[in-house]
């Protein structure tokens, strides 16, 4: 992605690796577990096995710092990978302001024009 695309997110991501269970909403058998490649308060990506299919919706539920955070997600990428595995980046639709927090987490408090930072770890 560009640095133009990354300026234009209304959420920020960072570099974050989160084991991720993957379900999906609608008639598709797929459940599977993941890693993050990045992570933000819209949204995530992670390498699956195959390609899942833009706009389906997914059920993800996220490990940070031990507890669980639970988003009802919609799929708006998917890129080829390594080792013949695809990056999939999804957009939350629906998350509850306790799990935004617990995510939130993970990033610095804010600098003073508002912008999230990276946690130094």
């Amino acid at each position: 992605m560009t640095d133009e695309y990354s300026k234009r997110r209304r959420y920020p991501r960072i570099p974050s690796l989160n084991t991720v269970l993957v379900r999906s909403s609608g008639d598709a058998d797929l459940e599977e577990f993941a890693r993050t490649r990045t992570l933000g308060l819209g949204g995530c990506s992670f390498l699956s096995p195959a390609k899942i299919g833009l706009g389906e919706f997914l059920e993800i539920l996220i490990s940070v710092e031990r507890q669980v955070a639970r988003a009802t997600a919609r799929v708006v990428y998917e890129n080829e990978a390594e080792q013949g595995r695809c990056e999939v980046g999804v957009e939350f639709i629906e998350i509850s302001d306790e799990d935004r927090e617990l995510i939130r987490v993970l990033f610095a408090p804010a600098d003073d024009a508002g912008e999230l930072k990276p946690q130094p770890w």
